[in-house]
């Protein structure tokens, strides 16, 4: 059976045998869940160097090049939750009572995707639902991606002062991707953008930041 003909062409149904030695039948569940067939890594491309491209050209229908938004946040959040808890608690000032309740998070900043959708609904009236949700997946797996990499040079900025600096560059380039996201996406003016961009910033800190507090309040 070859790689494409895992799935029925008639009802779309999988068509991969359970009644197989456990290795390929793993691989192959592995390969189908991450999507390693080259579309993962177009998909990131895009992600990573073109802000708000992803998201415009999947909802205009330009998606079976592009690995699915929900399969993609799924695989970048667990690799993100997982990396971070490998790193000291030390590294994000909580107390240990909280770090043993950090199964929460995940739930949290889930969550947070449709209310986040909700915002861009709000602000941006002549568009959909569902395409904000997309969008608004798309803006979290960068920045997962981007606290990947920030997070572990805030574990040891106290080894080197250069460490702390190294975050600045890649903290500036989130920021200015979600502005340029913003821009792309729904192409309006860049005061206009700015302006929902700084508001959009305020509420998600304040929404996330909120969350966060109950969370430890509870864990106390």
């Amino acid at each position: 059976m070859s790689s494409h003909s895992h799935f029925c062409a008639i009802c779309g149904q999988s068509v991969i045998s359970f009644q197989r030695p456990i290795k390929p039948v793993l691989m192959e569940m592995i390969h189908e869940t991450l999507d390693i067939d080259g579309r993962l890594f177009l998909t990131l491309k895009t992600l990573i160097l073109k802000p708000g491209l992803l998201s415009l050209e999947y909802n205009q229908g330009k998606r079976m090049k592009y690995t699915p938004p929900l399969r993609m946040y799924l695989v970048i959040s667990i690799l993100f939750f997982l990396f971070i808890s490998l790193l000291p608690d030390s590294t994000f000032d909580v107390n240990r009572n909280a770090a043993s309740n950090s199964e929460y998070y995940p739930k949290i900043m889930f969550l947070v995707l449709p209310f986040f959708a909700a915002i861009l609904q709000l602000m941006y009236k002549q568009t959909f639902y569902l395409s904000n949700l997309v969008f608004s997946i798309h803006l979290h797996c960068m920045a997962f991606i981007v606290f990947m990499i920030t997070f572990p040079l805030e574990a040891i900025e106290k080894i080197h002062p250069i460490f702390l600096i190294l975050q600045i560059p890649l903290l500036l380039y989130l920021f200015s991707y979600f502005a340029f996201s913003l821009k792309r996406y729904y192409a309006q003016s860049w005061p206009i953008t700015l302006i929902k961009f700084i508001s959009l910033i305020f509420i998600y800190i304040f929404v996330v930041g909120s969350a966060f507090v109950a969370i430890l309040k509870m864990t106390a």
